[in-house]
């Protein structure tokens, strides 16, 4: 049984791959800070391979089945702009002091920041991958770093380095802040563009109320960081290309010791883009990007309503629109649901009829049920504004008002005395022009007024007498 794990272990020594299978190992700190890693085999003495290296501290030993590119959500051929541009988004997310009553949020952010520390790592990333690729078992000791004979498989513990996931954190937004200018060197120049860490353009934008329920589409002019039109993006003059950065040997990061410990950290010459530009781009001054001018075509969503954003991709930036609606003096909303007024007369109120008012999206008519008092709401079905992020339209309500005739002639106050005299809906109170008596309800005015009343009571009668000889000859 030891003879095959032995074998097995020399194989794998020699090729770079997996070296140990399931067994009992531990690990010790020799006095000459060196790493040993010993087989305790009965009947035979420890086999041991050491590697060189300062004092580090170990935080995990049994990580072999993280899957460091899922953590961060990247592919496994993602770049070190994905790597660490992902890394950045989810280490802002889940840092603690943003998610103070999140318990898990700690934990989340320790796991991405060790992923990053491997993935970032060129030399810490092929051995994460071979380990990967041949099996999974073992313990990998990625202190070793990049470089080095004697940095080879030693097995997989997981993520070890001097400083902790605050200090990737820190190191990454400073990164960030410090370069998002740039200099003309066209190494770190417009970092922040460059990696997506720079805040997004933010604009307002002002729409009358049925461009916002309706949907239109706006113009507007806006300066922009993209994409250099000389160099379109090399930030080298003419056809020069960049050359390997000398002071990482071309990996973008560089060992930096911090006391007693040892940190692997982004190139301070090419910034982790592994290259430097020797003679940088006139246009853009080794940027890659410069400051344009753009006339960008906004499509308003229907049914967007004030203070709603929009985000859309302009160059190298997000664009974040805020809408600014303006108020109708037609119309009221209410979600998808739009409110308007219409006044009608007395006579449309009491018998019915119809009236045309102004929809949101064409003109409508409007029918008067008979006896529709004031206040009454019509409901008009699918008429209101289009439901964002839904199906289908809201309703438009209309809210009847009745219209009071004010100034009435004689002949016109005689007909409403004569048909209040008629009228024995009144429970209580008196109506002007109108004496209560034993016999009824009687009209009061001077001579002429009640001249009128007299014409119109005979007018009623002789209808009434008309009507009962019709009846009595169709009997």
């Amino acid at each position: 049984m030891f003879a095959r794990r032995l074998n097995i272990l020399l194989i794998i020594s020699q090729q770079r791959q997996q070296l140990l299978t399931r067994s009992t190992a531990s690990l010790s700190r020799t006095n000459q800070s060196s790493l040993t890693l010993q087989w305790k085999c009965s009947n035979w003495k420890n086999l041991e391979l050491t590697t060189s290296s300062k004092r580090t501290i170990q935080t995990s030993s049994t990580l072999s089945a993280k899957d460091y590119y899922k953590i961060l959500g990247v592919d496994k051929s993602a770049s070190a702009k994905e790597i660490k541009k992902a890394y950045y988004e989810l280490a802002k997310k889940y840092h603690p002091d943003t998610n103070k009553n999140d318990p898990n949020s700690s934990k989340k952010f320790q796991e991405v920041s060790e992923a990053y520390q491997v993935l970032s790592d060129d030399g810490k990333r092929k051995q994460y991958d071979d380990f990967q690729k041949y099996g999974g078992a073992g313990d990998f000791n990625s202190t070793a770093g990049s470089g080095g004979p004697g940095s080879g498989f030693s097995g997989w513990q997981g993520f070890s380095s001097g400083f902790s996931s605050e200090d990737i954190f820190r190191q990454v937004f400073e990164e960030m802040r410090n370069f998002a200018g740039g200099g003309a060197s066209g190494a770190g120049g417009g970092f922040a563009d460059e990696y997506g860490f720079s805040t997004p353009l933010q604009m307002d934008m002002s729409l009358g109320f049925t461009e916002a329920a309706k949907g239109a589409q706006k113009e507007v002019h806006i300066d922009v960081m993209d994409t250099c039109p000389k160099c379109h993006g090399s930030k080298s003059q003419g056809d020069e290309k960049p050359v390997k950065c000398p002071y990482c040997q071309g990996t973008g990061m560089e060992t930096v010791s911090n006391g007693p410990f040892i940190m692997r950290t982004t190139c301070r010459k090419c910034h982790g883009t592994r290259v430097l530009i020797k003679n940088p781009c006139r246009e853009c001054h080794g940027e890659g990007i410069t400051k344009q001018r753009k006339k960008i075509q906004i499509n308003v969503p229907p049914g967007v309503d004030d203070g709603q954003s929009i985000r859309m991709k302009v160059g190298n930036k997000e664009l974040y629109i805020t809408f600014r609606v303006s108020r109708s003096n037609q119309f009221r909303r209410d979600g998808a649901d739009i409110h308007s007024d219409v006044e009608v007369n007395v006579f449309q109120a009491i018998l019915g009829g119809s009236i045309p008012i102004q929809g949101l999206y064409e003109n409508l008519t409007l029918k008067i049920p008979p006896g529709t008092t004031s206040h009454t709401r019509i409901r008009l079905p699918e008429k209101g504004i289009t439901r964002v992020n839904s199906y289908g339209k809201g309703d438009h309500y209309v809210h009847v008002k009745i219209n009071l005739p004010t100034n009435i002639n004689k002949k016109q106050k005689a007909l409403w005395l004569v048909l209040a005299e008629m009228d024995d809906s009144l429970l209580r109170g008196i109506i002007n022009g109108i004496v209560q008596t034993r016999s009824g309800r009687v009209v009061e005015g001077d001579a002429e007024f009640e001249e009128y009343v007299n014409i119109i009571k005979q007018a009623l009668e002789e209808i009434d007498e008309a009507k009962d000889k019709n009846s009595d000859r169709n009997s």
